[in-house]
Formats: C-alpha cells, structure tokens, sequence
C-alpha cells in the first residue's frame, strides 16, 4: 500500500490521511469496492485520528488503515496508552467496514516491549500487525514473520541504505504480506513485492519543496500548503496500478501460503543475533 497524504483538504490539520496503495488485496468481502478505484486508500496516525473521524465526511477514499502514531508520539514527548489504543481499535473495526487494517503500538528503540505490545492487542482481539526496526537484532523479525500473517518495516526514513535493508528484510521472510512505512517512493515500490506501503511523498513533495511527481518530478516554483494536490494522488494510484500489474504473480504466491514460512529461521545461531541495517 503506498501511503499519500488525503489531498481533497487545504488545512494541514484535516491532511491527516496518507494515500493507501493497495499492491494487494481481495475483493471478496470487502464492501470498500463499491467505491471508484479513482479513490485513493488512506493510513491514519492515532495521534490525529479524532480529526480524522470529525472530517471524514467530507474526504473521498476507499478505505483507510490505523496506524498507533507511536514515533510522531514519541517526537512530540507524547504517550500513547496501550489499552486506550486496542479499545478504540477493536470498536472501530466493529462499527466501521472500511477500517481494513491495524498496526500495533510501537515502543520506540525497544523491540521486545513492541512485540509484548502486539501480542496484548491479539490477545483482546486486535489483528495487530507488528513492525521491524531498523537497527533491531534479526531475531525480532525472524519471529514476528513467524508469528504474524503481516508484518511491516519502519524506521527507515532517512537510513541512505533503506532499499538494500528492505531487501534483505525481504530476503529472510519471502513469502511474506510486509507493509513498508516510508517506502513511497517509485523506486521502493516497483523494486520489491511489497504487500502495502505508505509515505507522505505526496504531500511533502510538492507542498515543501516544490517537487511534484506528476510533473516529472521536477521542481517547480509552486510550493506550499494550499496546493490542489489532486494530481500528485492520481499519479500515485496510475503507480498504485503499475506495481499491481508487475507483482500480480507475487501477490498470488503470497495468498495460496497459508502458514507464514521463514526461510532463515535460526534464531540461535551468531548470524542471526547480529543486528542488521544500523544507522550510518
């Protein structure tokens, strides 16, 4: 899933979505595909889901996915209650059909506290997706690829190596539904079978530097928060189809596995207690 900011408001309060690129989902049961494929999927931040849910009305998308907001949380010096998150979660996912998905509450730089966090939200009913660090040891994502039916990649923003980690990511889970938060970008998505991904390229790009996809990607002099980004979307979901299109066969091995496998699952040998993916 590709995650581009909801681009139909000019406030940045209400640009609180990301655009949802779907490379992969089933159309059975889900009663989100009555609305025109026009219509971008959206990942929400806890942090600014009251907003969300206040202006919903007024946004045009197909679905959306819940994110806990934990590294925006942490930026900000805010604390984000685990229980508090897995209640609203679980009444959402019963009151609202186009909340497709939930991503668990992350404890920034401890992964065991993470795991422990995602294993309480499955625990009160929360299909919670855990996510893999970089910088955290390959024990960590060896058995939450184990564990999970998805699991996502974070922390990569930034990292000048973030599409050769993914990479091995992808190398010691495959076949494997991963979702790659930050991993917007052209490049990212048609190099690896990513099941979704999610960045605010859309938005950034454009409204801050003047970069604008469906320009090319070139930088223009039109800059700034009250932009009609209604063009940076649709580009997205013509990428959104593109990725669909090249990693079809591998969205279908993915779907006919029914157990996750792990390929590289030793979790006792040196190799795979080294930390992979450290920051430069």
């Amino acid at each position: 899933m590709v995650t581009v900011h909801l681009a139909l408001a000019n406030e940045q309060a209400e640009r609180n979505g990301t655009l949802d690129v779907r490379l992969a989902y089933r159309p059975e049961g889900n009663r989100t595909l009555a609305m025109p494929q026009e219509a971008p999927a959206l990942l929400v931040s806890f942090v600014y889901l009251k907003p969300f849910l206040k202006n919903r009305e007024r946004y045009f998308y197909r679905d959306w996915v819940l994110d806990s907001g934990a590294f925006s949380a942490h930026a900000s010096g805010k604390e984000i209650d685990l229980q508090e998150f897995t209640d609203v979660a679980l009444d959402l996912l019963e009151n609202d059909p186009t909340l497709t998905e939930v991503f668990s509450l992350d404890v920034i730089g401890d992964w065991e506290a993470s795991i422990r966090n995602c294993e309480e939200m499955v625990r009160q009913g929360v299909p919670a997706i855990p996510t893999y660090h970089v910088g955290s040891p390959e024990e960590a994502l060896l058995h939450i690829a184990k564990t999970y039916p998805k699991i996502a990649l974070g922390g990569a923003v930034g990292y000048r190596q973030k599409d050769q980690w993914a990479e091995q990511c992808f190398a010691r889970t495959w076949p494997k539904r991963i979702h790659g938060f930050g991993f917007g970008g052209e490049k990212s998505i048609m190099s690896l079978p990513w099941h979704s991904v999610d960045a605010t390229n859309w938005e950034s790009g454009p409204c801050m530097f003047g970069r604008w996809a469906s320009f090319g990607g070139k930088s223009l002099r039109i800059r700034g928060s009250k932009q009609n980004l209604r063009p940076e979307v649709e580009w997205y979901l013509r990428l959104e189809k593109r990725a669909r299109q090249k990693w079809a066969k591998q969205m279908e091995e993915i779907e006919e596995r029914e157990a996750p496998i792990v390929y590289l699952a030793d979790a006792q040998s040196n190799r795979s207690r080294d930390t992979f993916g450290r920051k430069p």
